[in-house]
């Protein structure tokens, strides 16, 4: 682990209590640990279910710089635990179905009547309110909902998802954000904040130019593939050894093009003169235009290109990703030990700081890593430490 760590830690002060799972509540949270804040993941004595789903990997990148308590809820002398532990958070963030909370007797109601300063972040599907609260909610159900899954591939072929839980994220993303302004605002007025993120809203957000589109013109949005509605050239193109992304929006960069390829035919073409002639003969002009990228290998054609001052870019999988040379000197990776794993490489969060990324001071943690530690700081002796454990009332891992 990166022992160069930022010492820009603005929430160095925070204490977040994180009852959350899966991707969007831990992304979340990643981010507010990665900037100082002692995040306490509290996951059940089974531990978060993402640790056993894709060999653990999304566990392994959305939970770092975390310390872990295991602890069964339910259990009285449990939940009196987690309640002495919401008592002193600056932060509690939750990612279950609305109504979760409330019946573990954990709910905004009673956690603001304990501690009235407290930042309560929900995320979920649909929200909080609304005919669709209660419905179980994940990143490809917002994005079937949303229209992106519907205008997301090739025309003549069915829907498809984004691959990476892009919602997910993007609401990870907007909760810290939301959270970082209440702290802000709490300075000032010493009061907390009730905070409710949906994954639908974000993935409709993502939609918003489509939506005003729409609403002017009445025209719906349609599958494109890698395509781009609104410029020509702009797609991903066949090469020899795989596919390239050409992204022309200007009449100069076409120019540049044709002059890098030796399509003077192409540019003298009335039908390609303009940005509007380019757009309603894409289809044309692309075939046209491969008949020429495929007779170059992927990165003979990305040097040329690139020195023509046209963007473009070549698709490249996980392990041509890892080897880049952009990649590595922006240094995004880090690579990290785990008991049982191994060394793994896992994302930094893609913020440079004064020249550096946010560093890794501590691995996600095992199921209960901190356990005993966390009771201790809560006050507990070491006797009643040791009979919740013996009682199976809470968890340590042996690390």
């Amino acid at each position: 682990m990166n022992s160069g760590l930022s010492l820009w830690q603005p929430l160095q002060n925070v204490r977040v209590a994180d009852f959350t799972q899966v991707i969007a509540g831990p992304a979340c949270s990643m981010l507010l640990a990665d900037m100082g804040a002692d995040v306490i993941k509290i996951e059940p004595l089974s531990g978060d279910f993402w640790r056993r789903t894709v060999g653990g990997s999304a566990f392994l990148n959305f939970n770092r710089n975390k310390r872990g308590m295991a602890i069964n809820l339910k259990n009285p002398q449990g939940h009196e635990a987690v309640l002495k532990l919401i008592g002193q958070a600056d932060v509690l963030i939750e990612n279950f179905t609305p109504g979760t909370m409330d019946k573990l007797n954990l709910g905004y109601e009673t956690v603001s009547r304990l501690n009235p300063k407290i930042i309560y972040c929900s995320i979920s599907g649909f929200g909080q309110k609304g005919p669709y609260r209660e419905r179980p909610g994940y990143d490809p159900v917002a994005q079937a909902m949303s229209g992106i899954m519907i205008n997301t591939g090739e025309a003549d072929r069915p829907p498809v998802r984004v691959l990476p839980t892009m919602v997910d994220y993007l609401a990870g993303n907007h909760t810290a954000y939301a959270i970082a302004l209440a702290l802000m605002d709490r300075e000032k007025t010493g009061k907390g904040q009730r905070i409710d993120v949906a994954l639908l809203d974000v993935a409709i957000m993502q939609m918003g130019q489509f939506v005003t589109l729409y609403t002017m013109t009445g025209e719906l949005p349609r599958r494109m593939g890698s395509g781009y509605l609104a410029a020509a050239p702009y797609q991903a193109f066949e090469t020899e050894d795989g596919y390239i992304l050409i992204a022309v929006t200007t009449d100069e960069m076409w120019k540049n093009l044709c002059q890098a390829l030796n399509l003077g035919h192409l540019f003298k073409d009335p039908r390609y003169s303009t940005l509007d002639g380019r757009c309603q003969n894409r289809a044309k002009l692309a075939a046209e235009i491969t008949e020429v990228t495929k007779q170059y290998k992927n990165q003979n054609l990305e040097s040329i290109l690139v020195a023509a001052n046209v963007p473009c870019g070549r698709l490249m999988n996980i392990d041509e990703i890892i080897q880049d040379p952009q990649v590595q000197s922006q240094q995004i990776m880090e690579e990290i030990e785990y008991p049982g794993k191994g060394k793994v490489k896992i994302i930094k969060t893609p913020i440079h700081i004064s020249g550096e990324a946010p560093g890794i001071k501590r691995r996600p943690p095992l199921i209960g890593e901190h356990t005993r530690e966390i009771l201790k700081e809560l006050g507990y002796s070491q006797e009643e430490i040791k009979e919740l454990l013996d009682k199976g009332i809470a968890l340590q891992s042996q690390a």
